[in-house]
């Protein structure tokens, strides 16, 4: 479905990603881990041509891309069909819940304004903040503001969702109802790459999971295998020191 090869990403003479090959099947929710510093950021962010890579390509669908030389054209169409969720909500201020969620079917989608509301109205109330639609973010919670952003993100049916530590800005009370939201879109097939804190989800959800460090993917596997018996020595200590009561197999 989505196949990255060889992707190389420097800042300056900072090397942030060594030759990271990467790949999530329709469907999966692939939880990429590790500590702060390893590149998962930077991964989403060359994915979705936030960032431009030195190197590499991409399989998307039936396309294939030479990342460093992707044109304008090209990453607009790649972008229709993929949503991102990011950690600092990014929505716009001065717009309602409502707008918020609308701007991107009218602006980039063309479509008609009462075809875009019924839209967004559904994706509101799949996320719960159907009673919210006349407040503008300064109004909600961080939680709230979350969602939101994740209704504008589902409400263009891309075929794949990037999550980027989509719980971090949030207070640990408020979490939950992020949370809530992924596992129940993770239950309804949705294809999803998540970078995350969050172990438990990871544990729990995820069909997948990689662990990333200082630019290079130490390890992946299925998630219970991972979390279980991981089969690199720094997996492990990654694990033991982020997650209570941790425990692996031999």
């Amino acid at each position: 479905m989505l196949e990255v090869r060889n992707l190389h990403k420097s800042f300056g003479t900072n090397e942030v990603l060594k030759g990271i090959d990467f790949r999530i099947d329709k469907g999966e929710v692939v939880a990429v881990i590790g500590p702060s510093g390893s590149g998962k950021t930077t991964l989403l962010r060359c994915i979705s041509f936030l960032e431009r890579a030195q190197e590499g390509t991409m399989q998307f669908g039936d396309r294939q891309y030479d990342l460093p030389h992707t044109s304008n054209r090209e990453i607009r169409e790649i972008r229709a069909d993929m949503g991102f969720v990011f950690q600092s909500f990014n929505l716009f201020r001065n717009m309602t819940v409502l707008a918020n969620v609308m701007e991107g079917l009218v602006t980039a989608r063309r479509m008609d304004k009462k075809e875009a509301e019924k839209i967004a109205m559904e994706m509101l109330d799949k996320v719960g903040m159907q009673e919210r639609t006349r407040y503008y973010p300064d109004q909600l919670s961080g939680g709230q503001q979350q969602r939101v952003a994740i209704a504008r993100a589902i409400a263009q049916n891309p075929q794949v969702l990037l999550f980027d530590e989509p719980t971090s800005a949030l207070d640990p009370e408020l979490t939950g109802e992020v949370l809530d939201v992924m596992k129940k879109l993770a239950a309804e097939g949705t294809t999803m790459v998540v970078v995350t804190h969050e172990m438990g989800f990871a544990m729990d959800v995820a069909s997948r999971v990689v662990f990333m460090e200082g630019g290079y993917i130490v390890e992946e596997g299925r998630a219970k295998e991972v979390f279980s018996n991981p089969k690199e020595e720094r997996t492990r200590q990654f694990l033991s020191r982020t997650m209570r009561d941790y425990e692996y197999s031999v």
